[in-house]
């Protein structure tokens, strides 16, 4: 590698651990997930000159989920004050202390996504690609080739996930604590009033018969 090329290294922060992706090389830090400040310092130590970071959040640190813009919402402005206004609703937590970010639009649902504001201070100062949630870079990955329709259960670090999407166009999009992804598919195509789609797609452990696995991005 030239000595001007920027290194892509990826960052996997989990539930307990933090680990660097370099080619087929991993390599498990000593800082635990949520001891920012002893991530930052050991990534110093660490990384070569010229890293450029893919970060990627285990969904037990970030939040992700679907904001609705009502009739009349055009500007900016009014959005990111509509998307504080939901985060604090869904989470009861001040969105000061994340760093909140969406897919800007007015007209249609917007995938948004939170990340502490402490981690993102913690990974300043490093060459950064990308920052984002688990589930959001899986669904990034696949969504352009999945069908019109479908759902998708995703459980990890101690977080189910649930997205829900008719003609090409989500509707749904939950986490909760714990691995009840029965209950929870359960109440929210009760809520929507739907049935079950015939395209279920699953990422984690003890698939259910009949469901296809979508492997979790690397």
């Amino acid at each position: 590698m030239s000595r001007w090329q920027a290194e892509n290294i990826g960052v996997d922060i989990g539930a307990h651990t933090i680990a660097l992706r370099r080619g087929a090389q991993r390599t498990t830090l000593k800082a635990h997930g949520g001891d920012w400040t002893a991530m930052k310092a050991e990534l110093a130590q660490l990384l070569p000159a010229r890293a450029r970071l893919s970060v990627r959040v285990a969904d037990c640190w970030s939040r992700t989920f679907l904001l609705e813009p009502p009739a009349g919402i055009s500007g900016l402005r009014d959005c990111r004050l509509l998307l504080d206004a939901r985060f604090e609703t869904l989470y009861g937590q001040t969105p000061a202390d994340w760093l909140l970010q969406a897919d800007w639009q007015a007209d249609a649902p917007m995938l948004a996504c939170a990340i502490p504001r402490s981690l993102r201070q913690a990974l300043a100062g490093f060459s950064l690609a990308r920052v984002l949630p688990a589930l959001l870079q899986d669904w990034n990955r696949h969504c352009a080739v999945l069908p019109a329709d479908g759902v998708w259960c995703a459980a990890a670090d101690g977080v189910v996930n649930l997205l829900i999407w008719h003609k090409a166009r989500l509707q749904l999009v939950r986490q909760q604590p714990g691995q009840d992804v029965d209950g929870l598919l359960a109440l929210e195509l009760a809520r929507l009033g739907v049935a079950l789609p015939a395209a279920c797609f699953w990422s984690g452990p003890a698939m259910p018969a009949g469901w296809t696995h979508l492997e979790a991005a690397a």
